[in-house]
């Protein structure tokens, strides 16, 4: 479980320096793809899409940091971290799946799709009766 959070954070840090690195293509494309009515500033619309690609890259330092936290309790076996995986995962295969109906280029679209896979992955491992096993309520805290 640990290696499969580690790559949804590695894509979701790439994906974030993408975002940032190509803001201005991401920014055109966007603009480009907006439903708006004749007369509309898109010179304002453009800046007000600047704020939500900066706004992408608050989440990703908080789910590294939560996923840093997260990884510890479950090195030392603890039920309530292996809880927060599973929230943590629907979550973020929730916030990934609503950016799939918003106008981003095909890269996003990629890094995203392969951000959902790993998380279905994850949910996958997470949901089997051995790895539940090693959680137990019951199950002495591991040390180490």
């Amino acid at each position: 479980m640990i290696v499969l959070m580690l790559a949804n954070l590695a894509l979701s840090v790439l994906l974030a320096g993408l975002m940032l690195v190509f803001q201005e293509h991401l920014l055109d494309y966007q603009v480009a793809h907006l439903d708006v009515p004749a007369g509309t500033d898109l010179v304002t619309a453009r800046e007000e899409l600047r704020s939500s690609v900066w706004s992408r890259v608050l989440p990703v330092a908080l789910v590294a940091f939560a996923y840093l936290v997260v990884v510890g309790g479950l090195r030392s076996g603890r039920r309530k971290a292996y809880r927060q995986v599973i929230f943590i995962s629907v979550i973020v295969l929730l916030g990934t799946g609503l950016t799939l109906f918003q106008p981003f280029p095909w890269w996003v679209r990629a890094v995203n799709v392969a951000k959902a896979l790993v998380v279905v992955a994850l949910l996958f491992l997470a949901s089997r009766p051995e790895v539940r096993g090693w959680f137990r309520r019951d199950q002495p805290t591991r040390r180490g």
